[in-house]
């Protein structure tokens, strides 16, 4: 699933750290973005949609959707970076960013909204075209409506969060500085990811539109979380929107908000005992702790970038100078190395839950229950390598249910702790690793305000404390430029 959020990810990116980036006359280039917008809505669009239908060609959905995705987020990243439409939101920033050493960033929260608002005008338009196209294959009664719904639930899922986060940033960005700004914005996210999880169980049955499952098989899951040893609250029925999609989930982390989601279209397809084994699975996911898991690994991310980004600005300025390509660096080299080891985490932890699910339940219903997953789903692509899958291959995961030996719970208790265990030692040597850029990036915030102040004598003493091999430092001397030019002046 988490495949699905890339271009959103991506999305943010754009529309943040990339506005005005090419801005060199952004009132012909909103001009021009606005006219070829209107010419790919009303002409481009509607002429090739015909074109696939007359050919009677059906693309394949998943393809065809995120390369219209894709192609969304690049046009409204075009946008931000030549028009820079919030730019005179942020009155603070500097005269010339690219020349800045502490480039203040432009208003996340404002330019995310206006993003996910061109955002769904054009999905509304490209999602309309690919059920169209997609008509021959679809089930019958789903509409146009459900169909761009569906969509939706990532969106609905994503945004909430992310525009919470962001508008605490620009709250917390008191100093002008963004670095300081992020670092700052660190202690909260540790409370602030605990919160997303707690209120995760609400932003699933918002986007899904969930509903309580029939009694019977809130006493069947319920009966099996006892003998996992995994409290729950209820159990929901996901609605998928009439879309053949066979999936559960369990979200909350107290156990008095904890629900099992389960889709329409597995609870009528697969037997009750082959639900049970699913389930099982998920909650293996809880008994094992691998949301406490996911949540040290997010910590260390953050804490790991916060690191980077504060030692490129100290020890390589003039290399951090060009934000551009700063952060074409940061999309290229630090999304991906996430994924990868992200996707690699959460493959051996799927392994785990499976093993969980054959230890509480049947291996024999779990084998089939996979088994005709592996049959609706069809045959995986090859166009991504495994070491990209957040989950093994389906046909690997019945191989070693079929064939490995079932493990004790206490023994994948064992082993789970030992990553979750790692991950805590990590972020504990990354926050001691952090100490010393985090002072200096603050000293360097006091500096900043008192030059903003025109404080000669604060600026004199503030930089006289600072060691002798950072009194050189690009930014520390643009400080006291900037205090000798005000003091010309007056």
């Amino acid at each position: 699933m988490i495949i699905q959020f890339i271009h959103l990810i991506l999305l943010c990116y754009g529309v943040t750290d990339l506005a005005g980036t090419a801005a060199g006359m952004p009132h012909l280039a909103a001009a021009i973005w606005l006219f070829l917008s209107m010419l790919i809505l009303w002409w481009w669009l509607p002429a090739y949609t015909d074109f696939q239908i007359r050919n009677s060609h059906v693309p394949r959905f998943f393809k065809a959707y995120n390369t219209f995705c894709l192609i969304i987020v690049g046009w409204i990243t075009v946008f931000f970076a030549t028009v820079d439409p919030l730019s005179s939101l942020n009155a603070d920033s500097c005269a010339n960013p690219p020349n800045c050493i502490l480039q203040e960033k432009s208003l996340s929260f404002g330019a995310i909204v206006l993003g996910l608002i061109l955002y769904l005008i054009f999905l509304r338009a490209f999602m309309c075209s690919l059920y169209a196209m997609l008509k021959p294959i679809l089930t019958e009664d789903q509409t146009e409506s459900d169909f761009f719904r569906a969509r939706l639930t990532v969106p609905i899922i994503f945004f909430p969060p992310v525009l919470l986060w962001s508008l605490l940033e620009d709250i917390g960005m008191d100093s002008g500085m963004s670095l300081l700004a992020e670092i700052k914005s660190l202690a909260l996210a540790p409370l602030f990811l605990i919160g997303l999880y707690l209120l995760a169980p609400k932003l699933f049955n918002w986007a899904w539109r969930t509903e309580d499952a029939k009694p019977e098989l809130c006493e069947r899951i319920k009966s099996l979380s006892d003998r996992a040893k995994t409290k729950i609250a209820g159990v929901k029925v996901w609605n998928t929107f009439k879309e053949p999609l066979p999936n559960a989930a369990v979200s909350g982390l107290l156990s008095s908000f904890r629900y099992v989601f389960a889709t329409d279209y597995l609870l009528e397809i697969f037997s009750p005992e082959e639900v049970e084994t699913i389930v099982a699975h998920e909650l293996g996911h809880f008994k094992l702790g691998h949301v406490v898991t996911y949540l040290l690994y997010s910590i260390d991310a953050i804490l790991l970038a916060i690191l980077i980004k504060s030692c490129a600005i100290i020890y390589f300025p003039y290399f951090y100078v060009h934000s551009t390509l700063t952060y074409c660096l940061e999309i290229v080299l630090f999304i991906p190395a996430f994924f990868i080891t992200f996707t690699a985490m959460t493959r051996y932890c799927e392994r785990q839950a499976d093993a969980f699910a054959v230890a509480v339940t049947s291996r024999e219903y779990f084998a089939l229950a996979l088994t005709l997953l592996e049959s609706l789903l069809g045959s995986e692509s090859n166009r991504f390598p495994d070491w990209l899958r957040t989950h093994p291959r389906t046909s690997e995961r019945i191989n070693n249910v079929k064939n490995n030996e079932v493990l004790e719970i206490s023994s994948l208790i064992r082993s789970a702790k030992v990553l979750r265990y790692s991950l805590l030692i990590m972020a504990i040597a990354l926050v001691l690793l952090l100490a010393k850029p985090a002072s200096i990036v603050f000293n360097w915030s006091n500096l900043y305000n008192a030059a903003q102040a025109g404080n000669c004598g604060l600026v004199t003493n503030l930089c006289n404390s600072l060691p002798e091999w950072l009194k050189e430092h690009p930014f520390v001397l643009e400080q006291k430029d900037k205090v000798a030019a005000e003091n010309k002046t007056d």
